[in-house]
């Protein structure tokens, strides 16, 4: 995937709040970054300005269940395996297909991982 300016970065840099919620009504889970026990996170790509922008969102367990309840039942015992196996070790589990749920969330922390600076969005709610 090539380089996309990120979305949170790009909120915070204008000025957003970070109590200001943000709402998604439909967004879209096609993977799932495991950050470590109860944390989770996944990325999609959204238009921001007639731009492509990167948008991180991180989420906890509840709110993982919340999400799965929306999925199919295939899909939600491939991804309840894929953790019961491991619920720690950070990685991304990839899965055919996608779950579409509704969300509120707000800017979190900035990150640096290397060079790259980015900043997640953080669930606040699944709708």
């Amino acid at each position: 995937m090539a380089f996309k300016p990120d979305y949170g970065l790009r909120l915070m840099n204008e000025g957003v709040s970070p109590r200001m919620d943000q709402f998604f009504y439909d967004f879209r889970l096609y993977s799932l970054s495991v950050l470590g026990r109860g944390q989770y996170s996944t990325m999609v790509e959204i238009p921001y300005q007639g731009e492509p922008h990167a948008l991180s969102l991180d989420f906890n367990h509840q709110q993982l269940n919340q999400v799965l309840s929306k999925a199919t039942p295939q899909l939600r015992a491939f991804i309840t395996a894929e953790l019961a196996a491991d619920p720690d070790s950070p990685r991304t589990i990839e899965f055919d297909g996608e779950i579409s749920f509704g969300v509120r969330a707000r800017l979190g922390r900035l990150q640096k991982v290397h060079k790259e600076s980015f900043v997640p969005l953080v669930a606040q709610e699944i709708l």
